[in-house]
């Protein structure tokens, strides 16, 4: 259960830190937030995981990703399967 907890709180802390970061779209740091935003409320950790690795999903296949954004999504997907 722990591990679950502390998976999403690794997620939520690499997101803020990608929104933080000047090499990435303002749209693309936009649909971050709405991602740590649920990842935060209220709902079961499945539909809270389930929503946000789908938008981060999506996101990371937009051309306009720079590679290293890209890569850093995907372990902040890795996290969210783990939880």
């Amino acid at each position: 259960m722990f591990e679950k907890v502390d998976s999403l709180r690794q997620a939520i802390v690499f997101l803020k830190m990608l929104q933080d970061d000047s090499a990435v779209p303002k749209g693309m740091k936009e649909k971050m937030l709405s991602t740590i935003v649920v990842l935060e409320g209220v709902e079961p950790l499945m539909t809270k995981k389930n929503k946000a690795m789908a938008v981060l999903e999506a996101l990371s296949d937009d051309p306009n990703m720079p590679s290293m954004t890209r890569t850093q999504l995907y372990s902040v997907i890795s996290l969210l399967e783990v939880a």
